[in-house]
């Protein structure tokens, strides 16, 4: 049963980005909460709103591994690590360049962003709550401080067409 709560948590943050992302990859135990994912693509889509310069052909993490040492949220840190992440770009296609495809890639820029203002509103509102910390805010707090994230091996492969 937590399996599935963490799951549908983590499709929430994860889901735009990765493809085939099952339940069987969450281990929830009473102590710790790992997530271990193994040669994921991308969805390409996903990276439009940073509107890059080149087009993004491929994208493939080898493996995204995710360790919450639940026991002890305040005091050790919650460990994300990405490595052999590959991404095969190259320049942007004449099409992608027409006026239509520039205002698509503009277009989820302004969603971004206004998903971040939302996301800072939010986040002030709860702290400037009146009536005290309440549990959520207070574990998102310990959760967002105690983060530790870790990168190997990152591989850009540029393609000239």
């Amino acid at each position: 049963m937590l399996e599935r709560v963490v799951h549908q948590v983590l499709l929430g943050y994860l889901g735009r980005y990765v493809k085939d992302f099952s339940r069987d990859q969450v281990k929830v135990t009473l102590w710790n909460i790992e997530v271990e994912l193994k040669d994921i693509d991308l969805i390409l889509e996903a990276f439009d709103y940073l509107q890059l310069p080149f087009a993004l052909k491929q994208g493939r993490v080898g493996r995204l591994s995710i360790k919450v040492p639940w026991s002890l949220i305040g005091g050790e840190p919650i460990l994300i690590a990405l490595e052999n992440v590959f991404f095969s770009v190259s320049p942007r296609d004449d099409h992608e360049w027409r006026m239509d495809a520039i205002e698509t890639r503009e277009l989820a820029g302004k969603k971004a962003k206004l998903a971040a203002a939302e996301l800072a509103k939010l986040s002030r509102r709860v702290c400037d709550n009146k009536g005290g910390w309440s549990f959520i805010p207070f574990v998102t707090t310990k959760v967002i401080h105690f983060l530790e994230p870790f990168l190997c091996c990152l591989f850009v492969q540029y393609l000239c067409l």
